[in-house]
């Protein structure tokens, strides 16, 4: 099963300063039509930027904008026909499950080496994006999944620090809802990214380089992350509509909560007082514990069937330039994948925290979405979060069956 995006609650229009960025040249080709493939949120959010690349280039780009869901289920039925779903494609969440690792895409390493403005040193996290060594997708924004806190309401619980550890937390959030701040001090969602990101954090990488689920070992951090957040429900500390939500994001911008589960970038939504309830004083906190975390991370690729691949090439490199993506950053407050553009927006003040966020970027343990069984486990997943947050098994018995599906997907898939 598909799941949609869990990570971007909704598209806002952010007024942030414009940062002067360097622009990129085109070279002018035969008129070409070509599509991209996206969900919403990677639409090219400034039309007379688009129309201007139009114009030197003589490339007409025909935006599909379906959601997330959509996209896979485009790209996989049409590639498997030996048919482009879109000549450009965007990637996000399970895209490297279930278009990169099938083989989908066209290798980009000669187009790379024949664009000097394009400098993939400037770029972060590229090498995810990277299959058999040949780079499949260029990386648009970046996206650590990442915690966040109202500091002033903790602060009204006499909590003036974040908390270091996991087992702090969960004592904070006791305090919390002991002194009557918040009734459902922690907003996480039963599913799997809050697992994900208390294991990771506790410091277990949950698989080898064999893609065994070490995450199953006896005593694992893993096995102690799920009673930890297991224990969070049966304490009251989450509220019971997170038990069935996909993502606890409106219910913190509703104002239930003092702790988050949040993403790289997730202030330009969660302190905009117009949306959010949590607004000026949501502040993000570096992992409790090891600190480690993943990332959801999106790129943009060209499918291995389009017929206009060099058009298909000037777009991305379009897309992924400075001002465009200081353009997306103005319109859906999306961290831009080049470091010197984030660079510069933290000099005009635009990013909140950066600091934090480079020091949270040092504990970045990746989770293998490359796996083609992956997105089918993930959902699996969730619905044993569910079953466990509600009773129905204990916390050992969670692990045991996730680990076993596990297995079951990777033997099958590796048929």
């Amino acid at each position: 099963m598909i799941r949609l995006p869990r990570w971007l609650p909704l598209l806002v229009v952010i007024g942030l300063c414009t940062v002067p960025v360097a622009s990129t040249g085109y070279a002018a080709m035969t008129p070409t039509t070509i599509t991209f493939l996206t969900p919403p949120w990677g639409v090219p959010p400034d039309k007379p930027m688009l129309d201007a690349f139009t114009k030197a280039t003589g490339i007409t780009v025909q935006t599909i904008s379906v959601p997330n869901a959509e996209v896979y289920s485009k790209a996989q039925v049409a590639s498997a026909a030996g048919r482009a779903p879109a000549d450009v494609i965007f990637l996000s969440e399970e895209a490297p499950s279930f278009i990169v690792a099938p083989g989908y895409l066209e290798p980009l390493d000669a187009y790379i080496a024949k664009s000097p403005d394009l400098r993939p040193n400037d770029l972060e996290r590229m090498d995810f994006w990277k299959r058999d060594g040949k780079q499949q997708g260029i990386t648009t924004y970046v996206q650590l999944v990442m915690m966040d806190y109202n500091a002033k309401r903790a602060a009204a619980a006499g909590i003036s620090n974040p908390p270091a550890r996991w087992d702090e937390l969960v004592a904070d959030a006791k305090q919390i809802k002991a002194k009557g701040v918040d009734q459902y001090p922690i907003s996480m969602g039963a599913i799997d990214w809050s697992w994900y990101l208390i294991a990771l954090s506790m410091g277990d990488p949950m698989f080898d380089a064999s893609l065994t689920p070490v995450f199953a070992n006896a005593g694992s951090p893993s096995r102690a992350a799920m009673a930890t957040f297991i224990g969070m429900f049966k304490d009251g500390l989450i509220s019971p509509d997170l038990l069935t939500k996909v993502t606890p994001h409106d219910t913190f911008m509703a104002g239930v909560g003092v702790f988050h589960q949040s993403w790289q970038g997730a202030h330009a939504v969660m302190n905009n007082p117009k949306i959010s309830k949590q607004a000026p004083d949501v502040r993000y906190m570096l992992l409790p514990d090891k600190h480690y975390t993943w990332s959801l991370d999106a790129a943009i690729g060209i499918s291995k069937f389009s017929r206009n691949k060099d058009a298909a090439w000037q777009f991305i490199t379009w897309y992924v330039s400075p001002d465009s993506q200081q353009a997306i950053f103005k319109a859906v407050g999306l961290v831009p994948s080049r470091v010197s553009v984030q660079q510069a927006l933290n000099k005009a003040g635009a990013i909140q925290q950066y600091d934090l966020l480079v020091e949270q970027s040092k504990y970045v343990h990746q989770l293998p979405r490359y796996a083609t069984w992956w997105g089918p486990w993930t959902q699996f997943v969730t619905e044993e979060i569910r079953r466990a947050t509600q009773g129905s098994e204990g916390a050992d018995a969670a692990i045991d069956s996730i680990a076993k599906k596990w297995s079951e997907l990777k033997a099958q898939y590796k048929k």
